[in-house]
C-alpha cells in the first residue's frame, strides 16, 4: 500500500530522511500557506515526533554575517529599525529592507541570516534602552515573516 502523501508530494518517509533543518523550513512553509493541506503538513510533522529545530545563527566568521555586520553598523540601518518600531512594526522590519536589497537571494533564501537578523535587531534594541513588548507579524513585502516588537523602558 502507497505512504500517504501531503501537499507538495510529502510522505512520511521523506520528511523523514531530512535533517531537522530541513523539516523545520518545510514546517514553517506549510504554516505560512495558512491552508487546509499546509496545516495538515505541518501537524503531520509535529505528529513524527521527529526532531525538527529553528535555524541557528550564521558562524562569527561568516562573510554573511560580516556583511550584515556591516550593514546594522550604519546609521541608516539603526535608524530605520527604530523608525519601523515607531510605525507599530517589528524592528527588523527596518533592518530587513536593507538586508534584503543589499544581500538578495543571500539573505532572502537563508533562513538561517534571517534568524540571525533577529539576533542583530534584538542586540542594537536592547542597547538603544528597548525592551521586547511581544511578537508581530510583518506584511509580506518584508523576507522575515514576523518578529519582536519593541517598546522604551
Amino acid at each position: 500500500m502507497e505512504e500517504e502523501r501531503f501537499i507538495g508530494g510529502w510522505t512520511r518517509s521523506k520528511l523523514a530522511a531530512r535533517t531537522a533543518q530541513e523539516r523545520y523550513a518545510i514546517w514553517k512553509r506549510a504554516r505560512t500557506l495558512k491552508t487546509a493541506d499546509g496545516n495538515q503538513l505541518a501537524r503531520e510533522i509535529e505528529r513524527l515526533g521527529l526532531p525538527y529545530a529553528e535555524p541557528g545563527l550564521l558562524a562569527e566568521d561568516d562573510p554573511l554575517r560580516e556583511a550584515m555586520a556591516n550593514i546594522m553598523a550604519t546609521k541608516e540601518a539603526r535608524s530605520a529599525c527604530v523608525e519601523a518600531t515607531l510605525d507599530g512594526l517589528p524592528a527588523v522590519a527596518g533592518a530587513d529592507a536593507a538586508f534584503h536589497e543589499a544581500l538578495g537571494v543571500s539573505y532572502r533564501h537563508n533562513d538561517v541570516a534571517i534568524a540571525t537578523a533577529h539576533a542583530m535587531v534584538a542586540e542594537l534594541m536592547g542597547e538603544l534602552g528597548y525592551i521586547e513588548a511581544g511578537n508581530k507579524d510583518l506584511p509580506n513585502r518584508y523576507v522575515a515573516r514576523a518578529g519582536v516588537f519593541w517598546k522604551r523602558k
